[in-house]
């Protein structure tokens, strides 16, 4: 009988001991850890079963099995019972942090984090993700990382007393097409990178338009084999191979070339012609070998631009808000033959299209909140209550009719097609952010969101563009110099 008692007694210390252990464990994983609950990364399930929770449960339940403990029996001597609670406590930690974890569901880890941007006066001004390489753009050139470690590959610095002014929207061949331009000057020329090496294939000059001197993305575009160019009075197609000429292409008089995209074999022309007063813009698909036009579309406004983005080459899809209040304001799309289909208004009575979600922006390649998926546009919108855009919605841009939406309790950040063709989405709030993955066509979440966890500065509060790898995703940051990295590489844990 004894024995018993004394064995249920030093069960009792042991399980006590292991208890106490559980309790700071738990209160330092949820506070300081990379699941606390600040990141979002609270345990699943209701609020009584969160870590935070069970750690003063478990401070209550070492006073209890400490009582039984002690009551069962003669009191023993303090040292083995010192001993006995020790040596469950230290052999408890291991299932206790177990356990913890098993409470919290999928999220990814902050693995590393590109150094600070030096000098301290630049910012980013647009990137490109390529399969495994991230470039950054900052005025004084380009840097690229190792998306798996953020080990720095190359650097390819912009010529003296030159900024970046332009980037094209998308690469070939491993390589990416920038432009440069003096201070408050136009883009005057253009290189071709070699993106695994950070080597220039060629530099060539270009003859800007005085009218467009602050940096901007639709000055220049890549096809496969062919770098396009807006100039003054033309646009121009060069060689990817050498950078020799291909093919000119002279604006009507009173005309100009607002923007030129590309995809792999068309690109996307953007004009405006006439005077203030009698204003028309066309739209144009170019073969991008040779610079043939294979059709031209008049667009519907009667005033001129006040915003306009090339969302894609083919299908052709822009956004246009002319400067009459009372005229085209609309995301068009457009058919292989130049006709219209559909309108999707950039402001309606439930909502507003917010296809650069953020504050702030890349300036020579901005980063969009918006993509096209399988013949719908997916971008951010906001609603009239809103402060911040909260809210994801897709269009059909056969009809314009709308497909779904999707509202999260964080503000939308980013997002980016995964490889395995669904959407990754970050959201923020503060300086803590999750990641959500969807189902394009129906917005429905294919999987658990995932929070990142790591240290506060890992995300910035307004500028983010999201990659994914195949790996995992990297984040980029416009402002890079103060508490918040320029690139961040999250891992699934």
């Amino acid at each position: 009988m004894i024995n018993g008692i004394r064995a249920a007694k030093g069960a009792a210390l042991a399980a006590a001991g292991a208890v106490l252990g559980w309790a700071p464990l738990f209160l330092v994983l949820n506070l300081a850890g990379p699941n606390r609950c600040g990141a979002g990364a609270c345990p699943s399930g209701s609020d009584a079963a969160n870590g935070l929770t069970l750690a003063f449960f478990f401070l209550g339940l070492f006073g209890t099995l400490g009582a039984v403990a002690w009551a069962a029996g003669e009191p023993w001597r303090r040292r083995r019972i010192l001993g006995i609670a020790g040596c469950g406590l230290l052999l408890g930690l291991a299932p206790g942090w177990f356990w913890h974890e098993s409470l919290h569901g999928p999220r990814l880890d902050a693995v590393w984090a590109a150094p600070p941007d030096r000098p301290s006066d630049v910012r980013g001004v647009g990137n490109w993700g390529v399969g495994t390489t991230l470039v950054r753009a900052r005025p004084d050139g380009l840097t690229a990382y190792n998306t798996r470690d953020g080990q720095e590959r190359w650097t390819f610095a912009a010529p003296p007393r030159q900024s970046v002014c332009a980037m094209s929207s998308r690469t070939a061949g491993g390589t990416g097409l920038v432009g440069f331009a003096a201070h408050g000057k136009p883009c005057a020329a253009v290189a071709l990178v070699d993106l695994s090496t950070g080597r220039q294939r060629w530099r060539q000059p270009v003859a800007g338009d005085g009218r467009f001197t602050e940096p901007t993305d639709d000055r220049i575009a890549l096809a496969d084999g062919t770098a396009v160019v807006a100039e003054d009075t033309a646009v121009r197609g060069l060689k990817s191979a050498d950078g020799g000429r291909s093919w000119r292409r002279t604006l009507d008089r009173g005309c100009q070339a607002l923007s030129v995209d590309a995809s792999a074999a068309r690109v996307l022309l953007v004009e405006q012609c006439g005077t203030r007063d009698s204003v028309r813009m066309r739209l144009g698909s170019l073969d991008a070998r040779t610079g043939e036009p294979r059709w031209s579309a008049r667009l519907p406004v009667a005033s001129r631009w006040e915003q306009l983005y090339v969302l894609s080459a083919e299908p052709a899809v822009i956004a246009l808000r002319e400067s009459d209040k009372r005229g085209t304001a609309a995301v068009l799309s457009f058919d292989d033959k130049g006709r219209r289909r559909a309108a999707v208004p950039l402001s309606g009575r439930r909502e507003d299209v917010m296809l650069r979600a953020g504050t702030y922006d890349f300036a020579a390649r901005p980063a969009l909140a918006a993509t096209i998926v399988d013949d719908v546009l997916v971008t951010a919108v906001r609603r009239p209550a809103d402060h911040d855009v909260h809210r994801l919605a897709a269009y059909s841009l056969a009809d314009g009719t709308t497909r779904w939406d999707r509202s999260f309790k964080d503000a939308v950040a980013a997002l980016t097609r995964r490889p395995d063709g669904g959407l990754a989405v970050l959201t923020r709030s503060g300086s803590d952010g999750t990641v959500h993955r969807l189902d394009p066509r129906t917005g429905a979440a294919s999987g658990e969101p995932e929070p990142v966890g790591g240290e506060d500065e890992l995300v910035e509060i307004w500028t983010s563009e999201l990659y994914h790898d195949g790996h995992g995703y990297t984040v980029v940051n416009r402002d890079g110099t103060d508490d918040n990295p320029p690139a961040f590489g999250a891992r699934p844990r």
